[in-house]
């Protein structure tokens, strides 16, 4: 047997600054000992659409070799087009196909657009905990959270960064933030596009869970208020909706900031083969699909609060999440995170500690909890572990 190969001197710049393997992300599906997986939004399997696909391959693979070929930069036509139907049908927005470029998963979209604008000795400024900070990690040794309140970012605390470190762009999640789960404001929204616009700061939207909307209010997006001029970069998926295998995201701007970002996608164009299925299934089946998925995962979303309320309404807070996957908590004492976490992986219940979702590894004292992949047994068993973890964790 040979020694293994020294590498780590070896390796480049961008390799060193990455994130821990599987610090953010897991593998599809738990060991089959968990009792429960909260960690990752994965879609529900109830909700995967596994027959209708099936038909869709039926239907075009025979006819359509070109679908095992390489595909265009820009990403196919026809699932461009149906970006630009869901854009209408949902949002009432009208755009030109030279506005969108379909991506590998929302997660290539919010690099493309990190590396457009940031360089890796530039500042990105991100929400006050936020999916993001996996991505900026990559791209930028100097990532920076804004503090928010219940309305979403403060701008008088962007308008301080923004004076006093000059980012790159302002990276922010405002409907269903993940992981805190709360949406910004209309109102507040204008205010951060007021301060950007001032400053000539471009706004990255992340909008993964758009269409997972329960109950309430769902203000205009941010691309819509600043009226395209291209300040606004809105990065969607089909992940959530089709389920996250599928692969398949995208970029909505101005065509001339599009021509720019398009460059930087070194792929042979996004899969042609998954491209023509989402197509041919969205075509047929989109609003119901949609409707559907908004059913499932308003009951689990509340069977998890109920569970909350249950096993850990007095040691923790959280706010009900009005789309989306995730619930945020925050325990009344923020030091015992790590001892809660221990406990309750080692009785089987996968949850996620908040200070991944910061650039600084901050502990904020909370945890985030995905209600979307367990089932409802699930949910109430890992929750009910969770707040005797917390109980025992204070005692």
């Amino acid at each position: 047997m040979t020694d293994e190969f020294e590498f780590e001197s070896l390796l480049s710049e961008e390799a060193r600054h990455r994130a821990a393997p599987g610090l953010l992300v897991s593998a599809s599906g738990a060991p089959s000992d968990i009792v429960a997986d909260l960690l990752v939004g994965q879609p529900a399997k109830e909700s995967l659409p596994l027959q209708a696909m099936v038909e869709a391959a039926k239907n075009t693979l025979p006819d359509s070799p070109e679908m095992l070929l390489y595909g265009r930069r820009q990403g196919s036509i026809d699932l461009v087009d149906v970006v630009r139907e869901k854009l209408r049908l949902f949002e009432g927005l009208e755009v030109d196909p030279e506005q969108i470029i379909i991506t590998n998963g929302s997660g290539q979209g919010i690099d493309l657009t990190l590396r457009t604008f940031a360089n890796r000795n530039q500042p990105v400024a991100l929400d006050e905990a936020s999916f993001g900070a996996l991505f900026v990690r990559r791209v930028s040794s100097y990532g920076f959270h804004i503090p928010w309140d219940t309305d979403g970012p403060l701008p008088d605390a962007l308008e301080k960064a923004i004076s006093e470190q000059h980012p790159a762009l302002f990276y922010t999640i405002p409907t269903f933030q993940n992981p805190m789960g709360r949406t910004t404001t209309l109102q507040r929204r204008y205010e951060l596009l007021e301060v950007c616009r001032r400053h000539r700061i471009p706004i990255l939207e992340d909008d993964a869970y758009y269409e997972l909307h329960y109950d309430g209010n769902r203000p205009a997006s941010m691309y819509e208020l600043d009226g395209g001029s291209g300040m606004v970069v809105r990065a969607g998926t089909f992940s959530k909706i089709l389920g996250a295998g599928i692969r398949l995201g995208w970029i909505l701007t101005s065509s001339s900031l599009a021509d720019r970002i398009l460059p930087l996608k070194a792929d042979g164009g996004t899969s042609p083969f998954s491209s023509a299925l989402a197509s041919h299934f969205m075509q047929k089946h989109m609003e119901k699909h949609i409707s559907e998925l908004q059913s499932i995962y308003r009951t689990r979303r509340d069977v998890m609060l109920e569970a909350l309320d249950t096993y850990v309404g007095q040691h923790a807070t959280w706010e009900k999440p009005n789309g989306g996957f995730f619930v945020w908590v925050t325990l009344d004492q923020p030091d015992l995170v790590g001892n809660v976490l221990e406990r309750c992986r080692a009785q089987g219940v996968l949850i996620r500690s908040g200070t991944v979702f910061r650039v600084d590894g901050a502990d904020l004292g909370s945890i985030r909890l995905a209600f979307s992949h367990a089932t409802h047994d699930q949910i109430r068993a890992g929750v009910e572990i969770l707040g005797q973890a917390i109980k025992t964790s204070t005692q």
